[in-house]
């Protein structure tokens, strides 16, 4: 096995899974500080209305059914995993690992069927998760609660909200005010959207 994961034929394959596992863990490591990585990547939505989030491909794609670093990590390991299958039966067949140059763009198309297709279930248990990226506009003056961290200026901590469609939606969120905290189960105000996060103000 070990083989495998460092034979030179799989060396793409085994770098995006390996990928994977580092993200696992640094979520897994970042739930015990109250940090989650699950919006990163989520602000290219901001991108306006002629930017590859609002074409076909990206439609195709399923990019907006799911956290963009969700969307990612399910490419990435079906991308490594029809690598690897592929490598294999090449050797099982020909004795021989297909070369780099078509190995890599057959486990790329098939990952991007295998990603669209799977992220469409994902959606159906999480949801319309987004975060605060999409229609930002609209999510000015919604009441979120802090569910993972504490927030301080510079260091925003996770929250939840749910939209006038009643779909839910999870969001980083820092105080406006410099010297304000906002503690796991406080309520704020979405107030202005930053490159990464909200600013916010408590709920009274």
């Amino acid at each position: 096995m070990t083989d495998l994961f460092l034979s030179p034929s799989n060396f793409w394959f085994s770098i995006a899974l390996s990928a994977v596992f580092l993200v696992l863990v640094m979520e897994l490591a970042g739930m015990l500080f109250g940090v989650s990585l699950i919006g990163i990547g989520d602000e290219i939505s901001d991108i306006d209305s002629s930017s590859i989030l609002s074409s076909e491909l990206a439609s195709w794609m399923n990019l907006n059914r799911v956290p963009f670093l969700v969307w990612l990590v399910v490419f990435l390991t079906t991308f490594g995993a029809v690598g690897f299958i592929a490598n294999s039966l090449s050797t099982a067949v020909i004795s021989t690992a297909l070369p780099p140059f078509v190995s890599v763009p057959v486990a790329f198309v098939g990952g991007l069927l295998l990603s669209a297709k799977t992220v469409v279930y994902i959606a159906r248990i999480i949801p319309s998760i987004e975060s605060s990226a999409v229609s930002a506009d609209e999510f000015v003056g919604s009441v979120a609660e802090i569910t993972i961290g504490r927030a301080s200026r510079g260091n925003p901590a996770e929250a939840k909200f749910t939209d006038s469609y009643a779909q839910p939606h999870f969001v980083l969120v820092e105080p406006f005010e410099d010297k304000e905290r906002f503690a796991q189960g406080e309520r704020v105000i979405l107030v202005q959207k930053n490159e990464h996060s909200w600013l916010a103000t408590r709920y009274l």
